[in-house]
């Protein structure tokens, strides 16, 4: 059994987890992307909890940057080929390590970077053989809840849905 109360930081992949992994462009060359409120309200739900929440993708995208900003997800990290290297100054920074990271990907990409954190999770569309390699895989698919489903696990496996959720209940009525 996992000690999830040494998670300190949720680490996300973009497509494929954000998104459901379609790269969309419009007859300007505009890339499209689609994200979930689900996930949305669930990266809001963490935010009243002590784990920090970061994004690395090998990507970049203006719709990823404005959508973390809505968020308030502090730690972007774009056009990222070795995540590994980006998490690992991220910990630098944090003052954290590997043991205190969960990590939700969905391909090969993700691998050398998520192998060494302590809780590894995959949306439910993953790869098969990328499935086999993770802790838990999500009842959602990327890009339709299933960075929420990764966070109301950890938040469950901590006992601390109920009082995430109330919090996040309070801050939505004082609106």
């Amino acid at each position: 059994m996992k000690d999830f109360s040494k998670i300190r930081l949720l680490v996300c992949d973009c497509d494929g987890v954000l998104t459901d992994g379609l790269i969309i462009y419009s007859s300007r060359g505009d890339e499209i992307k689609n994200f979930s409120a689900h996930d949305g309200l669930g990266i809001k739900l963490i935010n009243h909890t002590d784990i920090k929440i970061a994004v690395i993708t090998g990507r970049s995208s203006k719709m990823l940057k404005r959508r973390c900003k809505e968020l308030k997800v502090e730690h972007l990290y774009q056009n990222a080929y070795n995540k590994k290297r980006v998490l690992e100054q991220l910990l630098n920074e944090l003052g954290l390590d590997f043991d205190n990271v969960a990590y939700i990907g969905d391909d090969w990409n993700d691998f050398l970077a998520m192998q060494v954190c302590y809780l590894k999770i995959a949306p439910q569309n993953a790869r098969d053989n990328f499935k086999m390699t993770v802790d838990y895989v999500t009842e959602h698919k990327g890009g339709d809840g299933a960075v929420r489903d990764a966070i109301e696990y950890i938040l469950m496996n901590r006992n601390e849905l109920e009082g995430a959720l109330e919090l996040l209940m309070k801050e939505l009525n004082e609106l």
